[in-house]
């Protein structure tokens, strides 16, 4: 199963965001420094994780941009809107 998931649970006198990563079985919690953050309500622990899940989610899988970017600027330089494509030879 590669799902994501984000929650909250009441650990230790305080309001936990936990996240699940898709390459991950466990839940990890959201991290403050080198303790796992606390949230005085629910609704503050849920957005942290999903901010934490946000940020995975746009930052290590989409981490590869300079790879993609070449890609991209290669392949807009063939089709740009208004000029004369570019030929490419192909060994």
């Amino acid at each position: 199963m590669n799902h994501f998931h984000a929650k909250a649970e009441w650990r230790d006198g305080a309001w936990r965001a936990l996240v699940r990563y898709s390459h991950k079985a466990d839940y990890w919690p959201v991290m403050k420094g080198e303790q796992p953050a606390g949230f005085p309500s629910r609704e503050k622990a849920l957005i942290a994780a999903y901010q934490a899940q946000e940020k995975h989610l746009n930052g290590t899988i989409r981490g590869f941009s300079d790879k993609a970017s070449v890609a991209r600027a290669s392949a807009e330089r063939l089709f740009r809107p208004g000029k004369k494509p570019i030929v490419v030879e192909r060994a």
